[in-house]
């Protein structure tokens, strides 16, 4: 009975270090203007290029940067995390389409504000 006790606290534990224990995975990427932004844009340029540091565990991604952001992304598919961050300034009232990828290698951040047409994208690296 002892043996079965001790078998049975050992696969809680391990049951337990992968569910709670997560470590989390962290990689920084700078995001670049894409080809085809308005001029727009450019109000949101500096912001956007400095470094972006993902932090993902579990069904959360955290995305920050020096520029500002400071957002928790859902997982929506495996591996593909999104959130809607809003920004104001020169893009008075803009919302930015946030979606991290690590279902590639290297992962991905890309940020797009669908009504001016602007786009921020990078790899991790």
């Amino acid at each position: 009975m002892r043996y079965r006790s001790l078998i049975m606290t050992a696969a809680i534990a391990m049951v337990a270090t992968s569910a709670f224990g997560q470590q989390p995975t962290a990689f920084s990427v700078r995001l670049e203007k894409g080809d085809r932004n308005t001029s727009a844009c450019t109000t949101l340029d500096a912001a956007m290029s400095r470094p972006h540091t993902v932090t993902i565990t579990g069904d959360t991604a955290v995305v920050k940067s020096n520029g500002g952001i400071d957002d928790k992304a859902k997982q929506t598919r495996p591996g593909i995390y999104t959130t809607k961050f809003s920004v104001s300034g020169g893009l008075s009232n803009a919302t930015l389409d946030i979606v991290v990828d690590t279902t590639v290698s290297p992962p991905t951040l890309t940020a797009t504000e669908a009504k001016i047409g602007c786009k921020w994208s990078g790899k991790a690296g």
